[in-house]
């Protein structure tokens, strides 16, 4: 990392935004001493500081540094392994279980038996994301990001949850069928071909489910 360029870069940015080194090592959660000394180019920041200062900022990570920074989220294996740093750095109950479902998520992924075009779409989306950009404590953003991944798992790669329209059929076919049995003033073969209606379509969203499984895009979410 090019401190020299990160130094005069910071201070630049710092004026223009009219903040003061107090406030911006609030802001940014980086002590006031370590804000000084990246300025007067006596140190050598990790990345999480300069992401944390990039966020206080509100600028683009690249805007403070040409760094190579923007490279531990390549692929599953390196995203998983970058979510548990990030993970080993919070105490923080909502932190630690939005990481821990991010990296379970992951972790699912790749244990299937992905095609090299679905790997593909789901590593380039994954980049896409920008995880790295995001400073460890900023949990809602992390949250926000996660969301985002599962929509597009759904819509744009098919991904279905296991046994989603057998569970959504089920919970409301027997609900209604159940509800109509007890109705005294009807029919007893009415309700027979009723409760015959809710078992077919049971019986269809299993079917369903399963070409889903087949389809190797059924998916625990």
């Amino acid at each position: 990392m090019e401190t020299k360029n990160l130094a005069q870069k910071l201070k630049e940015f710092r004026t223009i935004r009219g903040m003061s080194q107090e406030y911006l090592a609030e802001e940014s959660r980086v002590s006031l001493r370590t804000i000084q000394r990246i300025e007067n180019n006596e140190s050598e920041p990790t990345g999480e500081t300069v992401k944390r200062i990039a966020n206080a900022l509100d600028v683009q990570l690249t805007e403070l540094t040409d760094s190579n920074l923007v490279a531990e989220t390549n692929d599953l294996k390196a995203t998983i392994i970058y979510l548990k740093k990030q993970l080993s750095k919070t105490k923080e109950k909502s932190e630690i279980k939005t990481f821990e479902k991010f990296i379970g998520l992951l972790d699912r992924l790749k244990e299937k038996d992905l095609s090299i075009e679905q790997k593909k779409v789901i590593e380039s989306y994954i980049q896409y994301l920008e995880l790295e950009k995001i400073p460890s404590f900023s949990n809602e953003i992390y949250k926000q990001k996660l969301t985002k991944f599962k929509k597009h798992l759904k819509n744009n790669l098919g991904f279905v949850p296991k046994n989603y329209y057998t569970t959504w059929t089920a919970s409301f076919g027997i609900a209604f069928a159940t509800a109509f049995a007890v109705q005294r003033n009807i029919d007893v073969y009415i309700k027979i071909g009723v409760i015959s209606v809710a078992l077919l379509l049971i019986g269809v969203a299993m079917m369903i489910d399963l070409k889903i499984k087949r389809q190797n895009r059924s998916f625990s979410f």
